[in-house]
């Protein structure tokens, strides 16, 4: 009886908490509704060993996203474009890797999307603001360092699933 009383209480306490999270996650996804085209960038921090695999390299990173991006018929805008223009949405993607003297390989990834914003409580600023998130922290060897290439791959389709979720039935292409 007490363990049901303590589970109870437990869930009690802890449904708030669930529900904000739960909020937070569908406001991500809303920001994605009509959202028409983007880039992408990529980023990798490292020490030279792990800078040298040829197959953890930001242009991998970014062939390997671009490519799953144009596969899920979303419009994907070339780096020049994304430059020259603050008004069109990127995503970006930040691999932090670092390498421990037993072998082993902690890493972190995490892939933005940032989109044009105003500021309504700032005379209407005009800026730049992260508006959808995914993250993740892993520990590899460094026989298996493509895991983290796999995994970045895995955030690439969480994007866009939730994309699809916010617009259902939508080929931009």
């Amino acid at each position: 009886m007490n363990r049901f009383k303590l589970l109870f209480l437990i869930v009690f306490c802890l449904s708030p908490v669930l529900l904000y999270a739960q909020n937070e996650i569908d406001r991500e996804r809303v920001s994605l509704e009509g959202l028409q085209e983007f880039g992408f960038t990529a980023n990798i921090e490292g020490s030279r060993t792990i800078a040298d695999d040829q197959n953890l390299t930001p242009t991998v990173i970014r062939d390997e996203a671009v490519r799953q991006l144009i596969e899920a018929d979303v419009r994907f805008v070339d780096d020049e474009e994304v430059r020259s223009s603050a008004d069109i949405p990127f995503l970006h993607m930040h691999i932090n890797a670092m390498e421990m003297e037993n072998g082993l390989i902690p890493f972190s990834i995490r892939l933005r999307l940032y989109q044009p914003v105003k500021l309504s409580l700032n005379r209407d600023l005009q800026t730049t603001a992260s508006t959808w998130e995914d993250g993740m922290v892993g520990l590899v060897s460094y026989d298996q360092i493509s895991v983290i290439g796999e995994a970045a791959s895995g955030m690439i389709e969480n994007f866009i699933d939730d994309y699809r979720k916010a617009n259902p039935g939508s080929t931009i292409r």
